[in-house]
């Protein structure tokens, strides 16, 4: 009986260490001066007048990216590149003022009576989405809308 015990606690150790890797592999907060300098240079050429609040690294389907998260006047920006300063995903906030009109539409449709918490422009693969985080029935939600107004689900 105690091998089998010591198997098994083997195997569950083993389990629980393989999660733990897994977590490791998600977002990490780094010292921006660790993001490699193709990265920083294709951020500072695209947002010179940016400050940079944080950085982060981040494997995701095996592939390493880095974040850059910044703030220019009133907007909070997310850049999201791969080790070679590739744009991968730009995150915008802006006002709700700056969101099309059929995109306002369709969410103050769909959510009639919820609060927008945040809303963002996103920029991924040369399509422009638009991504909100709304209050709304008691819960936190996400949507991600087309610029036509369409919700898309991901």
């Amino acid at each position: 009986m105690k091998p089998a015990r010591h198997y098994l606690a083997l195997g569950a150790l083993a389990f629980f260490l393989s999660g733990v890797t897994d977590a490791s592999a998600e977002e990490q907060e780094i010292a921006c001066k660790k993001v490699p300098s193709a990265v920083r240079d294709a951020f500072d050429k695209a947002y010179p007048n940016a400050t940079v609040k944080a950085c982060a690294k981040e494997v995701k389907n095996g592939e390493l990216m880095y974040e850059i998260e910044s703030i220019e006047g009133k907007t909070a920006r997310d850049v999201v590149y791969d080790r070679d300063g590739g744009v991968i995903v730009v995150e915008e906030s802006l006002p709700m003022e700056a969101v099309p009109e059929a995109v306002r539409t369709a969410v103050s449709t769909k959510f009639a009576g919820g609060k927008i918490k945040l809303a963002e422009k996103l920029m991924r693969d040369g399509k422009e989405r638009y991504e909100f985080q709304i209050a709304y029935q008691g819960k936190n939600l996400e949507a991600i809308f087309d610029p036509d107004g369409s919700e898309v689900k991901e």
